[in-house]
């Protein structure tokens, strides 16, 4: 898989450099160490209306897709807090960063590995 995405800083390495190299504790100074008034900040917003049962998803494909990211967020989360409590919502924050930075940055690769991988 290849990530892309820009440096924190001039001079620094990018994220795709950090990660390439196995750097989880650089690449997760880096994510918290951006200039965000430089740059897009790249989030997902899902919006519920839990006044009502919300329907189960029996989709096979998104339903894989949804357990592919899931196993990406769980990879990145043992990587970088593998102290946490599965509830701890700090760590589902920081592990959600930077997986968001390395993977949906601008000219990120999308995430092509399965959710066995």
């Amino acid at each position: 898989m290849t990530v892309t995405g820009p440096a924190s800083h001039e001079g620094e390495p990018s994220a795709a450099a950090l990660l390439a190299a196995g750097d989880i504790t650089g690449l997760m100074r880096a994510c918290h160490d951006r200039r965000l008034e430089r740059e897009g900040i790249p989030m997902v917003l899902g919006l519920a209306d839990e006044r009502r049962p919300l329907p189960a998803n029996t989709d096979a494909a998104q339903l894989a897709e949804g357990a592919a990211f899931a196993a990406v967020l769980d990879r990145y989360a043992e990587a970088l807090v593998p102290f946490a409590r599965r509830d701890d919502e700090g760590a589902v924050i920081t592990a959600m960063q930077v997986l968001a930075y390395t993977h949906f940055a601008p000219n990120a690769e999308p995430i092509t590995e399965g959710a066995g991988a």
